[in-house]
């Protein structure tokens, strides 16, 4: 019996001589499977792990925006408190 796990896949996919029903072409067919099995579990790892990225990047953008929003709120207490300053100095001046 022939080692299908050793054959290119060429060999595997392309012209096929055995009969059809006989036990080469049942270990074909089971060497067929278990190479769609492992690319789909391959793809199917990968598409996970991509989703992990995705996921990563989403958290990250998260908490550039978090600490874009507190930025933006010092930025405007420094206005506030720089107004008041300036106010208050304009009143100790008139005074």
């Amino acid at each position: 019996m022939e080692d299908w796990t050793k054959k290119t896949d060429h060999e595997v996919f392309t012209g096929a001589h055995e009969q059809p029903g006989s036990q080469a072409s049942y270990w074909r067919d089971v060497e067929i499977r278990r190479r769609l099995y492992l690319l789909q579990k391959e793809v199917t790892e990968e598409q996970i792990a991509a989703s992990q990225a995705q996921i990563k990047a989403a958290d990250a953008t998260v908490q550039t925006a978090y600490w874009t929003k507190m930025s933006a709120i010092a930025v405007g207490l420094t206005v506030v408190i720089t107004g008041a300053s300036v106010f208050l100095q304009s009143l100790a001046i008139t005074h």
